[in-house]
Order: C-alpha cells, then structure tokens, then sequence
C-alpha cells in the first residue's frame, strides 16, 4: 500500500497530485498532530474535511512521538511506501530516509530538487486553489491571501522562497483537480503563537 504523508498544503498536495497521476494509487493519506493540530497551525477537522474532499482516507499520528507512531501506522495498514512533499531541505529528507529504513518502507519524493518558482508556478498553473494560512510576523500582509501569480509576484519581492521552504508562511488547499469536492471554510480569527500568525478555520 502507497500513503501520502499529508499537511494539508500546497507541497504535500502537489507532491500527492504527481504521484497519482504517474498511475500510483494512493490509499492513505498520514497527518501528523500536536495537541489535536498540525505543523500548519490547523485542526484535525480541517484535515479530515480535505480528505474527505479528496476521497482518500486519512489516519493521524502523534508529531511528539513521530517515529513510534508511524510504525504503528505503517503496521495496521501494511504500508510499503511513503510520498512526501520535500524540496530541497537535505538534513530534514535524511531524518525521514533514516526513519523510513528503520521502519522498512520505502520514501517517494516528487518534487525534490526542483526549483521552489517552478514548483509554485506547476501547482497553480494546474488548477489548485490555496490560500495563506500561517506566516512569520513580519509577513504579515500576506496572512489569508489566495496563493495565485500575484501573490507570487509580490512575495519574491519580499524576498520570500516562493514555496516558503524557511518556513516564512504556510498553506491550506481548498480545490484542485484531484478534489472530489470543494473545502468549503472561512477565516475565523487570527492566533498569536510566538513569532508566528496563524488563522484559525471554521469548516
């Protein structure tokens, strides 16, 4: 079995996006969780929204407990292989290559080493819409803003990576061509967590 470990944004999108369309059937997507929310900030409602939009099952785990909790996983459901949505981050694909070794399973990256404007520009280009769901402070402006060439445009002149790889802001995928249905929610209010905002969503 083929899953997908899924954060609800634009990379673990695209990344699950190729591999299906390169005639891989996807059975499970995996979603990491601290405190019942994710590396983007948003809860495990959101995330069970998407997937239900996207068709796909979705089991979570435990983000303190990361290793543990995906050989649980991996077991349950007799995984043989991961899709992640890594670009270009070496030390952080050679934690997950040595998790993935440890755990028997084999990892697929499709995007890595791409060039992050070309990454951007494919998953917009091919139809996906997503919006701005996290950002460092000082990115302010760009929080709850639809992630389009504008948008593009205007975050390389910030001098911001175009897929924010240094964590300058983060993304939630509401359609694209491999949704089933629209992620319908609304931006309910902005939370302060120490040099970051994060938008709470009501789904």
């Amino acid at each position: 079995m083929i899953a997908s470990m899924w954060s609800g944004g634009k990379d673990s999108c695209l990344a699950l996006y190729k591999t299906l369309k390169s005639g891989l059937i996807v059975k499970k997507l995996v979603s990491m969780l601290r405190d019942n929310r994710n590396a983007h900030g948003y809860g495990r409602e959101v995330l069970e929204k998407q997937a239900d939009c996207l068709g796909i099952d979705i089991v979570f785990g435990d983000m303190e407990k990361y290793e543990e909790s995906l050989k649980e996983i991996v077991e349950e459901f007799g995984i043989e292989s991961i899709v992640y949505g890594d670009i270009y981050l070496s030390e952080h694909r050679y934690w997950i290559e040595e998790v993935c070794r440890r755990l028997k399973v084999d990892p697929i990256f499709p995007l890595w080493g791409r060039d992050t404007e070309e990454v951007a520009k494919e998953f917009i280009s091919e139809g996906f819409e997503a919006y701005i769901v996290a950002v460092k402070k000082v990115y302010y402006k760009i929080l709850c803003r639809k992630y389009n060439l504008d948008l593009l445009r205007e975050i390389k002149e910030m001098g911001i990576d175009p897929c924010g790889e240094n964590g300058e802001f983060h993304t939630v995928v509401s359609y694209g061509p491999i949704f089933k249905k629209r992620l319908n929610f609304r931006f309910e209010k902005i939370l302060e967590y120490g040099d970051s905002y994060i938008v709470k969503l009501e789904v």
